[in-house]
């Protein structure tokens, strides 16, 4: 609520980005393991904080020229990976989330983008025993710009073909 207030007294909201993520156990372990309460973080803080943010904001992102939201989501969201499961169902419903604000918000666009494997902190958190080389954040960037730029149908995007100009 202190952040769209902030956002408003500087001009209002045209685009509200959620890319936190809590992985719900670290390292992943299998859900037969994963603690109830790291998955219920995961869920407060991939599902239920979107929501919140969105809720906040939507009244200011109504009323935007180009109002739209931005989650940032993962291919766990749609593939099942071993160890993944809390983090993967919330991402789910962050993406399930998305789509529903789509329909329910047509004057919005609304994009999930999975980043696609990334060196990130999260990543290592996550297994923290892989050490195979993964592209730095910064390499998707130019995806997410171009989806601002382009401003696509609400959807679901990879930032990897974002960048090769494909949807």
């Amino acid at each position: 609520a202190e952040l769209v207030a902030a956002a408003w007294r500087l001009g209002g909201v045209d685009l509200l980005v959620h890319n936190a993520s809590a992985l719900g156990a670290e390292p992943l372990v299998r859900l037969a393991e994963l603690p109830l309460e790291g998955l219920r973080r995961a869920l407060e803080v991939n599902l239920v904080a979107a929501l919140g943010l969105v809720r906040e904001a939507l009244p200011l992102l109504r009323t935007a020229e180009a109002g739209a939201v931005l989650v940032v989501s993962s291919d766990a969201a749609a593939e099942a990976y071993p160890t993944w499961g809390g983090y993967g169902a919330s991402k789910a419903g962050l993406d399930q989330l998305a789509a529903v604000l789509a329909q329910e918000e047509p004057g919005l666009r609304v994009w999930s983008v999975d980043p696609g494997d990334m060196a990130t902190d999260l990543y290592t958190a996550a297994v923290p025993d892989d050490d195979d080389p993964r592209p730095e954040p910064e390499t998707v960037v130019p995806g997410f710009l171009r989806l601002l730029e382009e401003r696509p149908a609400s959807g679901r995007y990879g930032a990897p073909a974002l960048l090769e100009g494909r949807r």
